[in-house]
């Protein structure tokens, strides 16, 4: 320690003997020859310190015109709110995509179904009516009474049509019925909307199991939508002891808030129940 002060203490007093001695040898000629012999090893020190004042003063640069800052941000701005824009269209088309990509599946499972791709123009606000509307119609060969499906599931049934549009009651309208069944237990009967936009399945025998989480899909019977089709899933079973008919809430697997785009079945084999007609005419009267 004392030596590293010793080394301190005479750089210091060099230091400054080179500092007086350079104020005086302008006018002491005599004495340059010990000052340039006392300046020269310290020559490297006085480069550097010039040196580094140099570099301080390079990087200090006149400030900028306010106004070019404030239209160079606007520009910036601006790209950043067209690169927003350009990411909300290329989710949508991500989305259509998927939605598109499931109908296609759908089609390409059931080869003997007609199928109409359309957009969702509009729907019924109304608490009590389900309803949405579409820009396809007559035109495109969509008929009342034909269902219509979206990638995942079943949406409702066509009720009214002009040449371009048409009127789709949903299928948690209170007014609509659908003949449905379980995919697993196989327990059949019918599901119907709910004012509160949920969906129930009744009128299933007391002899029929029911689980929850087991989905639920159109039958196919009374021939109005085809067989198969997902509907929603089992959340809850009401199994009264003193009742003929058990009840199941389901929950739906199409969000009916959120359709941009459906698919109208124009055409499909209907389930054939000529096999039931035949066994009722060949029971015996009592």
């Amino acid at each position: 320690m004392r030596r590293e002060s010793r080394r301190l203490l005479t750089f210091g007093v060099l230091l400054l003997l080179t500092l007086g001695l350079l104020g005086l040898g302008s006018r002491l000629s005599i004495i340059r020859p010990l000052i340039s012999a006392v300046t020269l090893p310290l020559s490297p020190i006085a480069r550097l310190l010039t040196g580094g004042t140099e570099t301080i003063a390079g990087l200090s640069t006149p400030e900028e015109d306010p106004e070019v800052l404030k239209a160079r941000n606007r520009e910036l701005e601006k790209t950043v709110a067209e690169m927003q824009v350009e990411i909300v269209r290329l989710r949508e088309i991500e989305r259509d995509y998927y939605r598109l990509s499931g109908l296609v599946n759908y089609t390409t499972q059931h080869p003997d179904e007609n199928i109409v791709t359309a957009n969702v123009i509009s729907r019924d606000t109304s608490s009590y009516l389900r309803w949405i509307i579409i820009n396809r119609g007559a035109r495109d060969g969509i008929k009342v009474g034909n269902p219509v499906i979206s990638d995942l599931g079943l949406v409702g049934r066509v009720e009214k049509v002009a040449a371009n549009l048409s009127w789709i009651r949903l299928a948690n309208d209170p007014a609509s019925l659908i003949n449905a069944r379980t995919q697993e237990s196989r327990a059949e009967g019918i599901v119907t909307g709910l004012l509160q936009g949920g969906l129930r399945m009744d009128k299933i025998p007391q002899t029929q199991l029911m689980d929850v989480g087991d989905l639920v899909l159109t039958s196919g019977l009374g021939g109005m939508f085809p067989a198969d089709i997902v509907i929603g899933q089992v959340t809850n079973v009401s199994k009264p002891p003193a009742e003929l008919f058990q009840t199941a809430e389901v929950r739906p697997t199409v969000d009916y808030n959120n359709l941009d785009i459906v698919s109208v079945i124009t055409a499909f084999i209907p389930v054939d129940t000529s096999v039931f007609d035949e066994q009722i005419q060949a029971t015996p009267n009592p």
